[in-house]
Formats: C-alpha cells, structure tokens, sequence
C-alpha cells in the first residue's frame, strides 16, 4: 500500500493508469479490513479480545462516524438521515474501535441491500444508562427462517428466490460479539419486501473531561473503500472519441455491485466496445427493458443486492425481447453446480473471479462471434425473428438431452456428426440447422464446446491430470492441437490452469 500511494501522488500518469492504481488501492484496503475482521475472530475466539475503553465526547463522536456515510448514501441515492439524541459535552468509557466496527458494519450492510429511492435512518441515545444505536433500513428485509441465524458466524442465506449477495458473513457476527463483549444486547425486527430494523445497546460508564481526555479517534475515509475509482466515463469517452474507428462499437452492459471492479471493467473492455453500467441487476432489467440503447452483450456478478445474476439471467431467458442477449456471469463460486447454473454453451459463459484481463476479452469476443452467427443464420432462413424465444420447453428439453449423450461419450469414437445424426434419428442437414437454430454452433463447432468446456472444468477443480490424458478424456487424439484450440477458445494453455 506504501508504493501505491507514492505512485498516486506522481501525476505523469494517464488518466486510465491513474484509475487502475485507485483501483488496487481500494482493492488492498478492503483486504485489509477483512484480514483485521478475521484476526479479531480468532482473539475472540481464543478469549483473548479485551476493551480499550478511552474517555470519549458521545456526541461528537457519533455525529463525526454517521456523517461519514453521506456521500456514500448520496452516490447510491438513498436517503439518509442520522439523529445523536445526546447531550453535547457528555463524556463516557467507550471502546471507541469497536463501536465505529459496530457502525460501519451495519451502515454499510443498510446501505447495500436499500434500493435507489430508498431510505436509511439512523438513531443513537441513551436509555437508563444504556447507549442505544437504531439503524432502519426499506430494503428487501430478512426471511423470518433466517432471522435467528443472522448473527451467526459466515451464514449465507439458502432460502430460494433470495438474491445472493456475496460477502463473508463475518460483519454481523463481530457487531454481536463486540456488543456481547460490552456487556450488551442486538437484536433485528424485519419483514420482507419492508425492510429491516438493527437494534444495539450497551452500558457506558460516565466521567468527567480533563486535561488528558485523548483525541478523537482519526476517522477512517469509507470513500475509499465503498465509491467508485473516479472520473471512468471520461477515459470511456476517449476511447469513444469519433475517428478512432469508423465501425460502430457493440454495447456491453457490465452489472455489478462493487464500484471498485465495475470501474476496471469498464477499463478493460473500453477500448473495443461501448460500456453501459448497472449496479445491480433490477436496475439493468430497467437499462434493457425500457429500450433507450441495444446491448449486444450481458456482463454480470452473479452475487448482488436487491437482484443478484441468478434472478437477472431468469428474468432475461424468460423474456422473448431479451433472451437472445449472451451473458457472462461473474463468480467467486467454485462449485460445478453453480457454474453450470449459470452456463448455456454457445450462448452463454461464465468467468471464475479473479479473472484474467486477456481471458475476459477472448470470452466476450467468442459471445458476440456466435451471436452475429445466428442472427446470420436467423434472416438467412427466415424461420424466426430475433423477438421470438429461440428456446422453448420442448427445444431445451432437446439440447439438455443432447448435451447428455454428447458428455457420457466424449471420448469414444462414436461422437461424430453422421453417428449423432443415427442417434437422434435425422439428417445431417436437419441436425446442423437445429443446432445452428438452437445454438448459433454447427455440430462441430458445438462438439468443441463441449470438449473445451469439459476441459476447462477438469483443471478447474484441480484434479491431478496431464495435458495429454485430460486431451484424450475430451476426445483429442493430439495434445497439440488441443493446447491451441483451448488457449483459442480462453485465452490460456491448459497448462496455465493445470
């Protein structure tokens, strides 16, 4: 972080450079904070996490950490208001640290999951001797099976149709650990579709200001932690800028949550294509549906608030005006299950977070290659339009089974175009022209998908194998040629990812 902020202070750098150091920055800081979370986790664990208390001007306090969330709120336009119902000059014992943990975690969690419009209230007080933090929020609110479970140490919700918001799971569990520490209480009302209400107090003892009363705490800056890196849209607009190219640039929708790496996105795909942005899928469903720009392509998280990447993809593929759209889905998950949840080969990919820049690029290029393709083979033939859904229950219900039969035998010799024909009991002909309808691949093409996929979800998973076995499993017979069709199709040898 040093050298980063040395670098930042030079101003020989370009504009884009600039942004991508503002980048890394935050991206270390937020490392930072999580590390410090889980060393806190296993002191408390360990028994060995203790109070710090230092005299403190209530008042002042709470004003100076509340206030600090204005801009974020103003950036993501919800409405924020804070109240400190304390009597100014009022001095008490408090573990100044981790009340301002127990702030930021759950303004910061209030302020995620609130949609734009949205509101976020706040109030501190005292009770008999207690101090008492509101925070009120009008987001989603909190299913009634996940209310006793929230505190809990790493829990992510399971329940369907709730969107998936990523994180650790460790901020709520050190608020009710920290206000256990102190001797208090936290507790949470919430209703879905309402929103949800925080309730935290804790006993302080009171003393008198003297000569030796420390400092205020220095006040770390959330700005660089939750806001974007900067002025993005003036690099876009350079790359944009007229007669640079006299071919019109396809649209990218990029989505996601964290400022952060919708910013660098839009860096790495700003100098082939245009980029639009949403923070989360809701308000990408809104870009999309009320037709002021055509997206070629869908690049989205697949954990966010108020709409996560699952909800959005459904919305989409159900949608006869969207539905041709290819979306990449960004995850951090691992798991096959997750992944195939959000794969439809030929049409849609996904990218394992963290990804590589190169990777990104050859990914979106491939999409947008096969969507060019079956719109081609859409005005060729004539048999549908571009609004018509291109898979219905019955067609899906063809390419699943198709996929089926094509993975159980990828490496047996019976997987050639004349031998699937026999299976499915049609022409050749009739056989490239539904894929072609289906996928926008020929069988061939289709074939390698498969294959390169299969592949890549091997090494993926980390299954010891060598580059000529792995070949041979997915139907190669030269580790060659497999090498240069993989690294074609994603950027990277097989070996990069073995």
């Amino acid at each position: 972080m040093g050298p980063i902020s040395s670098l930042l202070k030079e101003e020989q750098f370009s504009k884009k450079h600039q942004l991508l150091l503002k980048t890394i920055n935050r991206s270390a800081r937020q490392l930072e904070v999580m590390v410090k979370d889980i060393l806190d986790l296993r002191k408390l664990d360990a028994g060995k996490m203790s109070l710090n208390p230092e005299l403190t001007e209530l008042e002042s306090f709470f004003q100076v950490h509340l206030g600090q969330f204005e801009s974020l709120a103003q950036w993501k336009q919800i409405r924020y208001s804070h109240e400190v119902r304390i009597t100014p000059g009022l001095f008490a014992e408090l573990d100044r640290e981790k009340c301002r943990q127990i702030l930021y975690n759950l303004l910061s969690n209030a302020i995620k999951f609130t949609p734009a419009a949205g509101k976020v209230d706040v109030a501190v007080e005292l009770k008999a001797g207690l101090l008492s933090l509101k925070v009120a929020d009008t987001g989603p609110g909190i299913p009634a099976e996940d209310l006793p479970y929230v505190f809990e140490r790493f829990f992510q919700t399971s329940q369907k149709g709730q969107f998936s918001t990523g994180g650790t799971g460790i901020g709520l569990s050190i608020c009710h650990d920290y206000v256990g520490l102190m001797q208090g209480n936290i507790r949470v009302d919430s209703k879905p579709n309402e929103g949800s209400v925080f309730h935290a107090s804790w006993p302080v003892t009171f003393s008198e200001a003297s000569e030796g009363t420390p400092a205020p705490l220095l006040v770390q800056n959330i700005d660089e932690l939750y806001e974007g890196t900067g002025p993005i849209a003036e690099v876009l607009a350079e790359n944009a800028a007229p007669g640079v190219s006299a071919t019109p640039k396809q649209t990218v929708l990029v989505v996601e949550d964290n400022p952060g790496l919708r910013d660098y996105m839009g860096l790495v795909l700003g100098e082939k294509y245009q980029v639009i942005f949403a923070e989360h899928g809701e308000v990408a469903l809104q870009k999309l549906t009320s037709g002021s720009q055509p997206v070629d392509l869908i690049l989205s998280d697949l954990m966010m608030p108020v709409m996560d990447g699952y909800q959005l993809l459904e919305k989409l593929k159900s949608t006869d005006t969207t539905r041709h759209i290819p979306i990449v889905m960004l995850t951090a998950r691992a798991e096959p299950a997750d992944r195939l949840h959000a794969l439809r080969i030929g049409v849609d990919d996904y990218l394992t977070k963290p990804f590589d820049e190169e990777e990104l690029l050859v990914r979106v290029a491939n999409l947008l290659k096969n969507l060019s393709i079956r719109k081609q083979e859409i005005s060729v033939e004539n048999k549908v339009t571009e609004e018509r859904p291109l898979l219905s229950a019955s067609d899906q219900v063809w390419l699943e089974n198709f996929e089926k039969h094509i993975r159980a035998n990828l490496a047996s010799d019976i997987i050639n175009v004349p031998a699937l024909s026999e299976t499915f009991a049609m022409s050749e002909s009739t056989l490239l022209r539904q894929l072609k309808r289906l996928t926008g691949l020929s069988p061939v093409q289709y074939l390698l998908e498969i294959r390169l996929n299969e592949a890549r979800s091997v090494l993926e998973k980390g299954t010891p194998v060598t580059i000529s076995t792995l070949a041979s499993q997915v139907g190669y017979k030269d580790a060659r040629s497999f090498s240069r069709s993989f690294k074609k199709r994603f950027g990277k040898l097989p070996s990069d990812l073995a």
